[in-house]
């Protein structure tokens, strides 16, 4: 299944479409059922990537609270963190695991708590976190909810 536009390609960029975060979203939640894992209590987005994802999962599983996990250029706002509650068990959405530096810092500030990472896509495949599709490029994804270069 390709979800390219017009103007993919070569070119570094790839334009990830509405139908597209749908469907990686509809398949993410159908592998968590698969898990047979207990329900979630909260779904924790990392911002911003993370947002939208997070509302459409919340959607997809029938879960009702969505907190921020506050992240500002590529850095943590510890201050604004929430409150986690020990046996809460979370789900940790975000849009893309391409480095793994906002992983690795999120995972860091959650440690101690029952949480699961799941991303839209992923550069790498890993045991750690469900992810809907692996990209096999090295191309600069543009998500539907970001603004494109004129």
């Amino acid at each position: 299944e390709t979800y390219m536009q017009p103007g993919n390609g070569p070119d570094g960029v790839e334009y990830c479409s509405w139908q597209e975060i749908q469907d990686l979203v509809h398949k993410i939640a159908a592998a968590l059922h698969g898990k047979a894992i207990a329900k979630y209590d909260c779904i924790l987005a990392i911002a911003n990537g993370g947002i939208i994802p997070a509302k459409l999962l919340a959607e997809e599983l029938g879960i009702r609270r969505i907190m921020l996990i506050p992240v500002h250029e590529k850095q943590i706002v510890e201050a604004e963190m929430p409150r986690l509650e020990a046996g809460k068990k979370y789900l940790v959405v975000d849009d893309i695991y391409d480095t793994g530096d906002i992983y690795q810092k999120v995972a860091r500030a959650t440690r101690g708590f029952d949480c699961t990472f799941v991303f839209c896509m992923s550069r790498y495949s890993q045991e750690f976190g469900a992810y809907g599709k692996l990209l096999n490029h090295k191309r600069w994804i543009v998500f539907p909810w970001e603004k494109t270069q004129a």
